[in-house]
């Protein structure tokens, strides 16, 4: 099992949540696999509620598929997948954790100055693995413990 960090637009996550799927544009089974974890993160952008936090870990149930139908917010509006690369997933751990308030417990942001570099495509961190012990942190602060 290995921690991603996963980058998303604040309206992925209720999909994710309901329909237990997660999709990205391109194949990412070179990475990720079943059984790995998924720390979600919203992006700041047209965020509402969630901008700039981690939302969940979920844990990825299936192994990479295509799937055309739209079932993302953008997609439904476009009405053509977008993301169609898609594993199922299963909620772990939910909340709302604030990643610059933990940023001082976790050791994959080397530089916090340059944060935003640790927080682009999927999946983040540079397309490295998340270490064990900051995803165990990170599910600490979504459970309230940390």
């Amino acid at each position: 099992m290995t921690y991603w960090l996963i980058p998303i637009q604040e309206d992925m996550w209720d999909v994710i949540l309901t329909k237990g799927v997660w999709g990205y544009k391109t194949n990412l089974s070179e990475y990720i696999k079943k059984g790995d974890k998924l720390i979600i993160y919203v992006s700041k952008y047209y965020a509402k509620a969630y901008g700039g936090k981690i939302v969940g870990v979920v844990r990825v149930e299936s192994d990479w598929y295509v799937d055309e139908t739209p079932v993302f917010p953008e997609e439904v509006v476009r009405n053509k997948g977008m993301f169609i690369h898609r594993v199922k997933v299963f909620p772990e751990v939910t909340g709302v954790c604030d990643l610059k308030g933990i940023l001082d417990k976790l050791r994959f942001v080397e530089d916090p100055a340059q944060l935003p570099k640790y927080l682009r495509n999927a999946p983040a961190n540079l397309k490295r693995p998340i270490p064990d012990d900051d995803g165990k942190k990170i599910e600490m602060c979504l459970k309230g413990e940390l």
